[in-house]
């Protein structure tokens, strides 16, 4: 099934925030990285259900501490926003750049692997145990310890369209408290 994307303006049951030409783009001007290989090796039916989990993902993550509102129900994305501006007080783009370049990201990671686990215990780690002479290693959670992936480059890319809420947010550097 073709995707639904996005373009800005609210498309009703849109279902990705790249099409798989714009993620083609982004990973063939990317040829160092080895996602650029992963990408391109990719059949079309399995990138465009990377897209959608992808943009999916972006939205279930980072949705809630995305500037401003939703525009209606109808839209299928969070994407466009109303009321949605930068620090300087500028209104955001309707599909920002940022939340592209995420998919694009995301999307060749989703290729090979899920961007979330199912089983989340986090790095609450309360015991390693290791023995040198078998190297063995015992690693226990503490119990209700949340485990997800953490895409760092992706959070400081959507940064200057997120509120700032969202866990581990950045500080600004003048903040000195």
């Amino acid at each position: 099934m073709a995707l639904t994307v996005e373009t800005g303006a609210g498309v009703s049951g849109a279902d990705a925030y790249a099409s798989t030409t714009t993620v083609d783009t982004y990973w063939s001007n990317r040829p160092q990285n080895a996602l650029s290989a992963t990408w391109a090796a990719g059949a079309t039916a399995n990138k465009e259900g990377a897209i959608r989990e992808a943009s999916a993902y972006l939205d279930a993550v980072f949705g809630p501490h995305y500037r401003g509102v939703a525009r209606g129900t109808l839209q299928g994305l969070l994407f466009p926003r109303s009321d949605a501006l930068d620090d300087a007080g500028f209104p955001l783009p309707d599909l920002p750049q940022q939340l592209v370049d995420a998919v694009c990201e995301l999307a060749a990671r989703a290729l090979s692997n899920p961007l979330a686990d199912d089983d989340d215990r986090g790095n609450q780690i309360v015991r390693i145990k290791e023995k040198v002479d078998v190297i063995e290693t015992d690693t226990q959670y503490a119990e209700g310890a949340q485990k997800h992936k953490s895409y760092g480059f992706v959070a400081g890319m959507l940064a200057p369209i997120l509120d700032g809420t969202q866990p581990n947010a950045p500080t600004p550097a003048w903040n000195w408290t």
